[in-house]
């Protein structure tokens, strides 16, 4: 009789707290409505339509969107509306990226611009509160409640770098993958349900603007000199006033053609032959170096762009002959964006704190000082070997870090942008975008979350492989965008335990799809087996497996330096 009477009082306090305390959602039930204003944007209402559909897939649970509050019960205020305005709290820009969600009496409030930070807004709260993950456009994880009680919520963030490129080819396809990560930037413009992207339009821009297809033979001038002649694998002729001229005309077509990009590239080809004319030369004595006289060139078309489109960026590239600033006193046009590629860095340590880094660190304290827009051009695997182990996770958020604090508006993270996988893709692509939003998030937190999640019963082998990769790094091993299988990084004794070790997570898969995601990790070492070719018996090894997976997932090997299946 105790025993039965003590259970009636459990469940009936029980009863009485759950019915106490606020819910979004319990057993089934919600008191809360979703309410978006007649007014909102396309990505505000994108925001409340994904809000009610993950709600759902956690708790089976459908709240209904209503355009205005209901008399009676709860809502969750997707956007900026009279309630808030009625408590005098200011309505963000539109562009404004930052994000509050909080809670006023038992009303939710998420809110923000209204292209992006609305919708920021709702997918940081599912993510944060409610534990959805977005890993990548194939893999979100939605977990299961049945119960979400409410808090008394505050919570404001803002992006550290305006301008968050993270290019990859699988993810950069992705709009929702790229949305739902806080990611506003792109390699090209695009506009969907869930607001436009913006980019920056082209890189590597002579070649483009004055094609030589188009003028070589009829206007050899516009090109640069190199050993004697001209010639159309060089530069242009930036001290050719005629050039100039057409190159503006040119632009001006493209921006009328592809409006909607925030800014448009006039930089040097991908070479290192500038014009060594009598003019052009001298142009580098007056204004400091082959950057001062390509910043005289830009500096001159953005101030003819800026007559008729005064809103437009021009932007210009730092990289390989230009990257030091001029020594000279000019300086870019307050239209003018530098982006500053950091390519011949060593990746293996942070940018601020390798001393092979310390030339970097030199030519971007000096733009500093001349620029007010600076974008950085980061690399982020191997480019002559794109399966191979690129350990560089621990100076991701560093580098964001240091360069928040440098003048910095923009990065763009260059992967795998024209493979469909590379080394650690999938973990990479999504690291990167948590990162560039908020750079002092702790890295190892957010690698276990998405080993543990991503890879399932091969986990823990799969973390023990990351950690070795990690191990690698060391205060005197360095290596650049362009590391070799050679490289003296890659020791037998890892190239050995990391073959043992992703064997033991094959074997500890449960279903095919955790299977073909370690499978693309084991293809890395099978890789470095084979280019290293360390003994024959390991070689033919290591080919009769990269093969078979290669069979059964044929996207993902698409090697800039060759044929996989030659090898």
């Amino acid at each position: 009789m105790t025993r039965r009477l003590s259970l009636l009082v459990l469940s009936f306090l029980y009863v009485v707290s759950a019915y106490t305390y606020n819910y979004l959602f319990i057993d089934g039930k919600s008191e809360y409505a979703i309410v978006v204003e007649a007014d909102a944007a396309q990505s505000e209402r994108t925001a409340a339509y994904e809000f009610q559909s993950y709600v759902k897939q956690i708790s089976g649970v459908q709240l209904p969107i209503l355009s205005r509050a209901r008399a009676a019960g709860n809502s969750v205020y997707i956007g900026y509306n009279s309630e808030l305005k009625s408590r005098n709290i200011s309505r963000p820009a539109d562009e404004d990226q930052t994000y509050t969600y909080r809670t006023i009496g038992n009303d939710l409030f998420i809110y923000g611009g209204r292209q992006h930070g609305t919708m920021y807004g709702v997918f940081a709260f599912l993510e944060r509160e409610l534990g959805v993950r977005w890993y990548t456009p194939e893999f979100t994880k939605v977990p299961q409640t049945k119960r979400f009680m409410m808090k008394e919520w505050n919570h404001t963030e803002s992006p550290v770098i305006k301008y968050r490129v993270d290019y990859f080819y699988q993810t950069v396809k992705d709009k929702a993958w790229t949305a739902h990560n806080l990611l506003n930037a792109n390699n090209t413009i695009s506009t969907s349900k869930y607001g436009q992207l913006s980019a920056c339009w082209g890189i590597h821009t002579f070649e483009k603007l004055i094609p030589p297809a188009d003028y070589f033979n009829t206007h050899p001038e516009y090109f640069g000199v190199y050993e004697g002649k001209r010639s159309n694998k060089t530069q242009l002729c930036l001290s050719n006033n005629a050039m100039c001229q057409e190159l503006i005309k040119n632009l001006k077509k493209v921006i009328n053609e592809r409006p909607g990009f925030w800014c448009y590239d006039v930089s040097q080809n991908d070479n290192r032959f500038p014009c060594e004319c009598p003019k052009c030369e001298s142009l580098v004595k007056t204004y400091g170096g082959q950057s001062g006289a390509l910043l005289w060139f830009v500096n001159k078309v953005a101030a003819e762009i800026k007559k008729t489109h005064p809103d437009i960026y021009i932007s210009t590239l730092a990289y390989r002959y230009t990257r030091q600033a001029p020594t000279s006193t000019i300086k870019p046009a307050n239209n003018v964006v530098i982006r500053l590629c950091d390519i011949e860095c060593c990746m293996a340590h942070p940018l601020d704190q390798c001393p092979e880094n310390k030339a970097f660190l030199h030519d971007l304290e000096n733009w500093k000082r001349i620029a007010q827009n600076i974008t950085i051009w980061d690399y982020t695997t191997g480019f002559h070997h794109y399966l191979m182990p690129f350990p560089n996770f621990d100076v991701l958020g560093r580098n964001y870090h240091f360069l928040s604090k440098s003048n910095v508006i923009g990065i763009l993270e260059l992967g795998s942008w024209n493979a469909q996988w590379s080394e650690w893709s999938e973990l990479k692509q999504w690291l990167i975008a948590k990162l560039l939003w908020n750079p002092q998030q702790n890295t190892d937190s957010l690698v276990t979350s998405f080993i543990n999640d991503y890879y399932g019963k091969a986990a823990p082998y799969v973390r023990q492989y990351y950690d070795q990769c990690q191990k690698l790094i060391t205060p005197e091993s360095h290596f650049t965008a362009g590391i070799e299988h050679d490289n003296k990084l890659y020791t037998n004794r890892f190239i050995s335990d990391s073959a043992k070790l992703l064997e033991k997570a094959l074997k500890a898969c449960r279903d095919d799809e955790t299977r073909r995601r370690t499978n693309r990790l084991a293809a890395q070492i099978y890789y470095l087996q084979l280019r290293r070719q360390t003994t024959r018996a390991l070689t033919n090894s290591a080919r009769q497996k990269l093969r078979g997976i290669v069979e059964t997932d044929s996207t993902i090997y698409r090697e800039r330096n060759g044929n996989i299946n030659e090898l």
